[in-house]
């Protein structure tokens, strides 16, 4: 099973490919038939005459109704105030063939951005550059596809879901996980715990939304959950951690592996989480890589880090004989 399905289920998205391959299937092969794309292709401006529309696209009266049944049986065309027209499905794939009839004008661009990828004398870091800087002959717009396009894997509008989300996250990571966060949730905290010892680089900034005392935040946790503080201290001191402080962090994130995203949408008139999305994209996630480091460059060390190590120096032992 892939990483990518592998995830899609720890996330709790379901997937029914079946039935996605299906529909794509059906409404693919509408579009495979030339007479059916022209008059696709025609709707985009909305076809008020089909008397007009087969003389001008010289199709008999039998074709161009067979097509344009098909079209509209496929959801890509509607009939409006008497014009025929794209629906909102038909609009998303006039963009895509759009797209794919750019694509094949650049073909050889395209055919040389494959050998840079697999060129064995090239680093990752190089065959990124040199892709770029052909991505500026003409096919910029194509750049986010390369690499696997956005997948999304999911859309979540509460809190609690983005939690869960970025604890499932953090359990199917192998390499690396970046998580900047505007929050302090224990939970999250506990996974960064569990999974401290499987040979993944963990960077970690935290940020204090509402601008609250970092030494107030530490004694409630001290009195609520004191073995918290145990968590955090052997999170701090672990070699595999990088650490920061940042106030006022804009938006919480984390990525995963170099690919996997998850991102907080706050509501930008109080800065309340609004809703949250999980994604794959190499490209988006490496310039949120770029942004984490940023903000790394000013952080500040967390406060969280003294004052862990201050508690655990000093608080009795047996308040940790059974923790592990």
């Amino acid at each position: 099973m892939s990483q990518k399905v592998r995830l899609t289920t720890k996330l709790g998205i379901k997937s029914n490919e079946d039935e996605q391959y299906t529909r794509i299937e059906r409404t693919l092969s509408t579009l495979a038939n030339k007479d059916a794309l022209k008059i696709f292709q025609m709707a985009k401006e909305g076809i008020p005459s089909s008397t007009d529309a087969m003389r001008k696209l010289n199709l008999t009266q039998k074709r161009y109704y067979m097509r344009l049944s098909d079209l509209i049986k496929a959801n890509l065309i509607q009939k409006d105030d008497g014009v025929y027209k794209h629906t909102t499905l038909g609009s998303l794939f006039y963009e895509i063939i759009k797209l794919l009839g750019q694509a094949v004008e650049r073909k050889e661009q395209l055919e040389l951005i494959d050998k840079v990828k697999s060129s064995k004398n090239l680093s990752a870091k190089e065959q990124n550059e040199i892709i770029r800087a052909l991505a500026k002959g003409g096919i910029d717009k194509f750049i986010n596809l390369i690499d696997g396009g956005i997948n999304p894997i999911g859309i979540v509008y509460s809190f609690e879901d983005i939690v869960e989300g970025t604890i499932k996250l953090i359990e199917a990571a192998e390499k690396e996980v970046y998580i900047a966060s505007r929050y302090t949730e224990n939970s999250i905290v506990e996974a960064i715990f569990r999974n401290l010892n499987r040979g993944i680089e963990w960077h970690l900034i935290s940020g204090d939304k509402n601008n609250l005392s970092q030494k107030i935040r530490m004694i409630s946790t001290l009195l609520s959950h004191p073995k918290m503080i145990r968590m955090y201290y052997d999170i701090f001191r672990s070699g595999d951690v990088r650490t920061g402080y940042v106030e006022n962090l804009p938006f919480s994130f984390i990525i995963v592996d170099g690919k996997y995203v998850g991102i907080e949408v706050p509501k930008p008139e109080s800065g309340e989480f609004l809703a949250g999305f999980f994604l794959e994209n190499k490209v988006f996630a490496e310039k949120l890589i770029e942004t984490f480091n940023a903000l790394m460059a000013r952080a500040k060390e967390d406060p969280r880090k003294e004052a862990s190590r201050k508690y655990v120096d000093k608080a009795p032992q047996e308040i940790f004989e059974d923790f592990k």
